[in-house]
């Protein structure tokens, strides 16, 4: 249905963007050991928690115009470095991405985050040209951070209230010893992480 236009989520428009990320930082905040990030209907990063830039590096090291959950699942090199098996969750994202965009494709921050998928991901591009939808589902992810072992995350997934095609991941500890390892992680001092490209 949202493919044909009958059913769109009404999107906050750009400029309540910020709005948005004032008022779900607290919530992305409140979850110190599990690692998570806001969303808008681009999959452009607006806010992140502590854990988030402990595990991933923080998104202010990316450029603005690659700070964008696909282009970072694709072309980051510290996320998939980081992130095992990153192949089906990079596909997943851009499935889920076709699947509830509707009237954002035809956006140009949609065209331009393709554009720089196809500069800095060639080898991609076609994940990008596949017409396959499908939603983000519950699923274990296991990360291996430099000097902390691996660490199995339950990802997951909600639309804030306030703008239902914005979303926001949460990625929480499996087990006692995930969230004690995760913990560890984010009391570290946050290193500072160039851009891949």
């Amino acid at each position: 249905m949202r493919l044909a236009g009958y059913h769109e989520p009404v999107a906050v428009a750009d400029e309540g963007r910020d709005r948005l990320a004032t008022a779900v930082q607290p919530v992305l905040d409140s979850w110190p050991a599990s690692p998570a990030v806001l969303l808008d209907r681009y999959f452009d990063l607006l806010g992140w928690n502590a854990a988030w830039s402990a595990l991933w590096g923080s998104p202010e090291t990316v450029p603005a115009d690659r700070r964008n959950l696909m282009w970072l699942m694709v072309a980051d090199a510290r996320l998939r470095s980081v992130l095992t098996d990153w192949e089906p969750l990079a596909m997943n994202v851009f499935q889920h991405f076709r699947a509830q965009a509707g009237a954002a494709l035809a956006h140009s921050r949609t065209s331009e985050v393709y554009r720089r998928l196809e500069e800095d991901a060639p080898e991609l591009r076609h994940w990008w040209g596949c017409h396959s939808v499908a939603e983000l589902t519950a699923r274990k992810v296991t990360v291996e951070p430099a000097g902390s072992g691996r660490i199995e995350l339950t990802l997951s997934s909600f639309h804030p209230v306030d703008d239902p095609s914005a979303l926001v991941l949460l990625f929480t500890p499996a087990t006692e010893t995930d969230r004690s390892l995760m913990t560890g992680l984010s009391r570290r001092p946050l290193r500072s992480v160039a851009a891949s490209r």
